[in-house]
């Protein structure tokens, strides 16, 4: 499949704002190319999605989070692979939008959440480690991750504006622009995207299929009457296709209309630091079929499937202080509907069919307080989870009920440049969509996974040393299972797990820093005597690097052991295990150059060796005509690419 590059208007919107370069603010972040993400706060870790990256991402979310120790991606192809925090996914990984929580139509997972969320369309992304949050969502068996937007107030009227340009082998062409008038009254802000790339190679010459185009754009109205109120109202449109090298069909449609609203004010008490009201809306319209991307197999007959899923949410929380203790107090609600349509080219003239639906209420309280020289933080939140079948299930219209619980506390303490914690977690999930779809009717009825962690580390913070430790061992009562070999497919089973994630940054002289970060995931299924499927082996990464502020290079070296614990056709809803892998490393350089203090320039290899290797977390290759096929989806081989930064 050949993708065309398309006419954007960013390169005019860079030239103007080369113009303006000598009066602008310098890029903000301390590194040219970021090739390692630290943690600032313990089990919590923020990064910049705008921010040049080695290796470079594809154009969703799912490759900006392996930049971060502890995350997997189950490859597919060139984009929409599916995150793993620590070896857990799909729906034990809350992943939310501006406060919204997005959700694929696919029932067999070909569009992830992050396949319809464009990292360049967000201003920060903040991930979540584990139970110990009760405020994004229902239970965190393995954490959250929240693309957020925040579009900082206008003191006087005036103009920003930030874009980029990247181009890429595989013809990979990546652009956006992200304009906002304002003044004290109000703010108008557009941003737009365009990711592209055609198949790519891996690293024995053979094409993989792998070609996709993704497309957004995004408009954010704000009211700032007074200092301490927004009124904020958003929409969201993206479209795009994806070719998959794992399965016969690819994804010849990823729709997504979305819209928000929110409200927020603050400083009305001092008991009462704000108050914030938030609705959003979401869906997503997905088309799958084996003839859009590639060619019809001999003997094969058109067919395609149209998912479909509305989710709506709404929350009102509110900031409190009493004492010294600062909490916030909410409450929240979602549902959450699917159908289908399975036809061949006629699927859009069938009716569609409703198959699940899932209404969620949640009420949730979270603080701190400061306690024998540090401070504790602590959470509590209860969830009533109703999952439906809908007549077109075959089931008759059946009806699940869960009271679900959840909590967290936490103790940390400052001792000089160290912070060091210690806490425990309790979340508990109800059974998900396409959970419920793999379960006979005959069968008994699912019960909700209850993960009870504790998590114990230190950050530290020095002049010239920085890093974190951070540790977990959990137990996860009736975990729920994917077992492709069982009567039942999704089943309860006991599973434990503990492992760590670490990461280090030492500037052993003015302009050069040496970084590093590993992390470890262990897991065994109690049930059946063997292995958790889909752990991540042991993985680090290395980088050295020099930057005077004006020019930049590094070396980047990744590293994964063998994994040789495995559970073959056991897994997640994403993906399932295909057996033992080998290790890797791969070497990977960069350079760039503040060309001025709006402008920078960017380069990199990937995989500078031409190493032929698959993550032990990947989708199986299939048979596609052109193609040859592999056990695993393997990673692209030698990547080069450049990106041009513009900010004002």
């Amino acid at each position: 499949m050949k993708i065309r590059p398309t006419l954007l208007p960013v390169p005019l919107a860079l030239a103007v704002c080369h113009a303006f370069a000598s009066d602008v603010p310098v890029f903000q972040g301390d590194a040219i190319v970021v090739t390692a993400v630290k943690t600032a706060q313990p089990l919590r870790v923020e990064t910049d999605p705008r921010a040049p990256r080695q290796p470079v991402p594809a154009g969703d979310g799912a490759d900006l989070l392996k930049s971060i120790p502890g995350f997997s991606v189950a490859r597919k192809g060139g984009s929409s692979g599916d995150p793993l925090l620590r070896g857990l996914g799909g729906s034990r990984l809350n992943i939310l939008a501006n406060d919204g929580f997005v959700y694929g139509g696919c029932p067999g997972r070909m569009d992830p959440p992050t396949a319809y969320l464009f990292p360049d369309a967000y201003d920060k992304v903040v991930v979540i480690k584990g139970p110990q949050s009760v405020k994004y969502g229902g239970a965190l068996i393995g954490g959250a991750v929240s693309f957020e937007r925040k579009t900082k107030p206008f003191d006087e009227p005036g103009l920003r504006f930030d874009g980029s340009l990247l181009g890429g082998s595989a013809q990979r062409l990546d652009g956006y622009a992200d304009l906002t008038l304002g003044g004290p009254l109000g703010y108008l802000r557009l941003i737009g995207t365009r990711n592209q790339a055609d198949d790519y190679r891996d690293g024995d010459g053979q094409k993989v299929h792998s070609a996709y185009q993704r497309d957004s754009q995004s408009v954010i109205a704000g009211l700032t009457p007074g200092r301490d109120t927004t009124l904020e109202v958003s929409a969201d449109v993206s479209r795009g296709h994806a070719a998959y090298a794992d399965r016969g069909m690819d994804g010849s449609r990823f729709d997504r209309d979305a819209w928000g609203v929110k409200a927020e004010q603050r400083n009305l008490a001092p008991w009462l630091d704000a108050l914030r009201l938030t609705a959003n809306h979401s869906y997503a319209d997905h088309v799958m079929d084996n003839y859009s991307l590639r060619p019809l197999a001999p003997g094969k007959t058109p067919r395609a499937s149209n998912p479909d899923r509305d989710t709506n949410a709404a929350k009102l929380e509110a900031d409190l202080a009493l004492y010294d203790i600062d909490f916030t107090l909410g409450v929240d609600w979602q549902r959450d509907r699917h159908t289908s349509r399975v036809g061949g080219t006629d699927y859009a003239s069938l009716p569609r069919a409703a198959d699940q639906h899932l209404e969620r209420q949640g009420v949730y309280l979270e603080g701190s307080a400061p306690l024998a020289g540090g401070a504790v933080h602590a959470g509590w939140r209860h969830d009533r989870v109703r999952a439906y079948y809908d007549a077109s299930a075959g089931r008759g219209e059946q009806l699940q009920d869960y009271r679900l619980y959840s909590g967290f506390a936490r103790y940390e303490y400052q001792l000089g440049d160290w912070t060091p914690y210690a806490g425990v977690g309790v979340a508990e999930r109800a059974p998900d969509y396409w959970e419920r779809s793999n379960v006979a009717s005959s069968r008994p009825v699912l019960q909700p996974e209850r993960n009870t962690q504790l998590d114990v580390g230190a950050l530290y913070k020095g002049d010239t040393v920085q890093g974190s430790l951070s540790a977990y061992l959990g137990r996860i009562d009736d975990f729920l299972l994917i077992d492709n070999a069982a009567s039942q497919t999704t089943r309860n089973i006991l599973a434990y797990r503990y492992g760590f994630e670490a990461d280090l940054s030492w500037r052993f002289a003015p302009q050069w820093q040496l970084s590093g970060s590993a992390a470890y995931s262990w897991g065994a299924n109690a049930t059946d005597n063997k292995p958790l499927a889909q752990t991540p082996p042991l993985t680090a990464t290395v980088s050295l690097g020099w930057d005077n502020q004006t020019w930049a290079g590094a070396l980047v070296w990744k590293a994964a052991a063998a994994q040789e614990r495995y559970a073959v056709g056991q897994g997640n809803i994403a993906s399932s295990d295909l057996g033992p892998t080998s290790g890797y490393a791969i070497l990977s350089l960069n350079g760039g150059w503040r060309i001025s203090k709006a402008l920078k320039l960017t380069a990199g290899i990937d995989n500078l060796f031409n190493r032929a290797y698959a993550e032990h977390i990947s989708k199986g290759g299939a048979d596609v005509a052109g193609y040859a096929r592999a056990l695993r989806v393997n990673e692209p081989g030698r990547t080069l690419w450049m990106k041009l930064q513009a900010h004002w």
